[in-house]
């Protein structure tokens, strides 16, 4: 069992995912902007947001954005 990655507000991301329970998404270059008991509410670089679940955030790679 994998431990879930905890991101924090503010900050961007290149991020590998769960959606499902066989299927793995990946995002880049996407900013944490909200944090529920649930859900990570994140924004992509063209200003679409969309909700990913706590615990599946697989593996996140913070990203320094210039």
């Amino acid at each position: 069992m994998q431990l879930p990655v905890e991101l924090e507000i503010g900050k961007t991301y290149d991020i590998a995912f769960s959606r499902g329970r066989y299927e793995i998404d990946y995002a880049n270059h996407v900013t944490c902007i909200k944090i529920t008991k649930k859900k990570y509410h994140l924004e992509r670089k063209d200003g679409t947001e969309f909700l990913i679940a706590n615990d599946g955030v697989l593996e996140a790679k913070e990203i320094q954005v210039k």
